[in-house]
């Protein structure tokens, strides 16, 4: 036996006045056991779900993570609808009345879509198992806002919620203001909910959900049971690190009960009486491959005077000294050594320098980390303030999908930048992905 996709296709999303198609997971046992319904997972930009539409390469590739976890007896069989995104329209159908962008934001729409015109097409044509204890909701980026505003608001119709990066919060790259994008909702009780983020994802930052999923916990949900919070150490923003991450919130809906098997430490090993702030993270991981963020750990400090801990991980320096901070989990333990001085600024300065091949079109806006001012032909250069301890993994670009790529014009791995202090860094490009090597544009839109 084995898995299929199935398409559909023209379907209406009537308030939105276009057309989409959708990708259906059906797992081994569909075809052979007919008296079986499924539990049924709904998933944002369903182009990159099961296989990549980028020149990139980049994809979730959940046929094969969900083919893996149901030999292997992890997850129960579920049925995996991929929502189409309509890319002309942008991100607005991900946005319900919160943006920090000037778009139309149709979430409400796309909402209506999703409840009333789409999962009744499903329930019809699949045997599913249709109500909210069994139907799941789960998206990254704008997508993760999206699942979190309409599962929240529906709890009735999506139990299980999924929210990869969510775009919670919209920070300033020049200023540091930040603004929210969301409306803070009271946990619904029997909803499951999962948040998690890359810890090298730049200015969407770690503290933007953590803060969410503590705003959650603090009205009712309860760690391991209604919520996990999971910050990836190194991981970015992008399809291939949700996809190897996608497994966690899988194993939380649809597989067993864990219990926790080792813990890890996380965090700054220098932090400042004045300066940024900062938190440690405590990553756990169950005996069912599980992992998630302690928010309610255990922690004593040798030197209480130099430094507190609160159960969530944030860091209160006293004085300034060295101390060693311990975490403890029922019967896992961890520590760290943390040093405390007077003052470590908030911002670092980055000077960034990229040498672009000759096929780079003159009118290029070069992108890595930030915006780069064109010195020269073949030359780009800038600087910016960043926050201290962000991590970048990007490459890169002249804009969406047109990222650099290798000699061979092949998509090149991450580069990695973190600001942990004043640096300046040089990159080479050798070739851009959307252009063949030696092909020359006068312009971006010649």
């Amino acid at each position: 036996m084995e898995s299929r996709i199935l398409s559909l296709s023209g379907l209406n999303a009537s308030r939105l006045n276009n057309e989409r198609d959708a990708w259906i997971y059906l797992p081994p046992s569909y075809d052979d056991l007919q008296s079986l319904r499924y539990p049924v997972l709904y998933m944002h930009v369903g182009q990159h779900v099961f296989q990549s539409r980028k020149r990139s390469g980049e994809t979730w590739g959940l046929r094969e993570t969900l083919d893996g976890l149901i030999r292997n007896g992890e997850i129960q069989e579920i049925i995996v609808v991929a929502v189409e995104h309509k890319q002309n329209e942008g991100a607005s159908e991900y946005f319900h009345d919160q943006c920090a962008y000037p778009i139309q934001m149709l979430g409400e729409q796309y909402e209506f879509f999703l409840i009333y015109e789409l999962k009744p097409i499903i329930d019809r044509m699949f045997r599913t198992l249709s109500d909210a204890s069994h139907t799941a909701l789960m998206g990254s980026s704008a997508a993760g806002l999206a699942t979190y505003n309409i599962g929240m608001r529906n709890p009735d119709v999506f139990g299980l919620l999924g929210m990869l990066s969510p775009f919670f919060v919209h920070l300033d790259e020049e200023t540091f203001v930040e603004q929210k994008q969301y409306r803070p909702h009271k946990p619904n009780p029997g909803q499951k909910l999962w948040l998690d983020i890359g810890g090298a994802e730049g200015f969407f930052m770690p503290i933007h959900v953590r803060s969410v999923a503590e705003e959650l916990l603090s009205s009712g949900c309860v760690q391991g049971e209604t919520l996990y919070f999971y910050e990836e150490p190194d991981a970015a923003h992008a399809e291939t690190d949700w996809g190897r991450r996608a497994q966690l919130p899988l194993r939380f809906f649809f597989g067993r009960e864990g219990v926790s098997q080792r813990v890890d430490l996380f965090g700054p090993d220098t932090v400042g009486m004045e300066g940024a702030s900062a938190t440690l993270n405590a990553v756990v991981t169950l005996d069912n491959g599980l992992m998630y963020t302690d928010l309610e750990g255990g922690y004593t400090v040798d030197h209480p005077a130099i430094l507190e801990v609160t159960p969530e991980g944030r860091l209160h320096p006293r004085k300034p000294g060295e101390t060693i901070v311990r975490y403890q989990n029922r019967n896992l333990q961890a520590s760290m050594k943390i040093a405390v001085v007077e003052k470590l600024s908030a911002t670092v300065t980055v000077e960034v320098e990229v040498s672009v091949p000759d096929t780079t079109p003159e009118d290029a806006s070069i992108h890595a980390v930030f915006k780069l001012s064109k010195v020269r032909k073949g030359l780009y250069r800038g600087t910016a303030r960043l926050p201290r301890g962000v991590c970048f993994r990007f490459k890169v670009s002249r804009g969406y999908e047109k990222e650099e790529a290798d000699d061979q014009n092949r998509p090149v791995p991450y580069r990695r930048l973190n600001a942990d202090r004043d640096q300046k860094v040089s990159y080479i490009v050798d070739n851009w992905i959307d252009l063949p090597a030696g092909e020359h544009t006068k312009g971006e839109l010649s």
